[in-house]
């Protein structure tokens, strides 16, 4: 029996106002945010145990876990293979004695054929003589030990066979070379030396000498005393400058070494001839000091241990 037209139509009304209403339902903030979890192709999800969510569709949703086909396997740990090595052969045939070395093979005596020949036994002596006059054979030779200054004596000054330093000049000019003290003398004569200079500058009412720098001074041999050994100091930094560079030495504050005999047989005997000198007031003198410390007058060692140098 088929419904009328009048009944069918208010039907048709009342679905689709529901299905609006449905459709136009808002949405609250505090509501969670559902998650809907779509099965991907070619892969199995696992799911989590919970009654889930139903659908409008009438599908109920659960959480998926991990995918079972992706779950990381554990590794398993394999010691890694062992080189092969290939058997050793045997190198040193046996020699009747049969004792092996520390790689477990046999040593090989080498048979001496020195036995019965003179000649080849005296060459084998002077070999193994030369081998331990070379440090026993084994290494490098050691090194000679430097020749030192037999006029200069090494304990105040440190000086070669030439009579100049072991260390190489800081600086050149025309008239000398020059070297570190610190290198060459010993800390005590260099401070004997500084006193007495500053003690005639005291008397020469000249402005005292520095600390430092203190330089060894080795003459050229186009100067009027060749290979002069000299412990010279400085008034200023300027002076330094202009006395070392440029061999202008205006304010002078320096000790020349006077051996007294030059022969090494009293190398002790070595004065000390000192020059004081100043440019802006015309002063100049000289010293001679003995190796004990007796001041032996105002002039130079020279004509103090030479007394009767004007007659020779």
């Amino acid at each position: 029996m088929t419904p009328s037209p009048r009944f069918f139509l208010p039907r048709l009304l009342v679905v689709l106002f529901m299905s609006a209403v449905g459709w136009l339902t808002p949405v609250w903030a505090s509501e969670p945010k559902k998650t809907v979890v779509v099965e991907e192709e070619g892969k199995k999800f696992k799911y989590a145990n919970e009654a889930g969510e139903a659908g409008r569709s009438g599908y109920v949703y659960k959480r998926a876990l991990k995918t079972i086909d992706g779950e990381p396997q554990p590794k398993i740990w394999e010691p890694a293979p062992e080189p092969v090595v290939a058997p050793k052969e045997a190198q040193a045939k046996g020699d009747g004695h049969g004792k092996p070395d520390a790689h477990g093979d046999k040593k090989v005596e080498k048979k001496d054929d020195t036995k019965g020949d003179p000649k080849k036994e005296e060459k084998k002596k002077e070999d193994k003589k030369g081998g331990d006059a070379h440090g026993g054979g084994h290494g490098k030779a050691k090194a000679p030990e430097p020749i030192t200054s037999a006029v200069y004596d090494a304990n105040v000054i440190k000086l070669d066979a030439t009579h100049r330093p072991f260390t190489k000049a800081v600086q050149s000019n025309a008239y000398a070379d020059y070297f570190l003290c610190r290198k060459t003398i010993s800390d005590k004569y260099r401070d004997t030396v500084l006193d007495e200079i500053n003690t005639f500058a005291d008397r020469m009412d000249l402005p005292r000498a520095q600390d430092t720098p203190c330089m060894v001074k080795v003459a050229k041999a186009s100067t009027k005393f060749p290979g002069a050994i000299y412990i010279e100091f400085y008034v200023d930094e300027s002076a330094a400058k202009a006395c070392i560079k440029n061999g202008e030495c205006g304010s002078t504050r320096v000790m020349m070494l006077y051996p007294k005999d030059k022969t090494g047989k009293k190398s002790q005997e070595v004065y000390r001839s000192y020059v004081l000198t100043d440019e802006r007031k015309y002063r100049r003198a000289s010293f001679c000091v003995s190796p004990q410390g007796q001041l032996l007058g105002e002039k130079s060692c020279y004509v103090a241990v030479n007394p009767d140098w004007l007659f020779n």
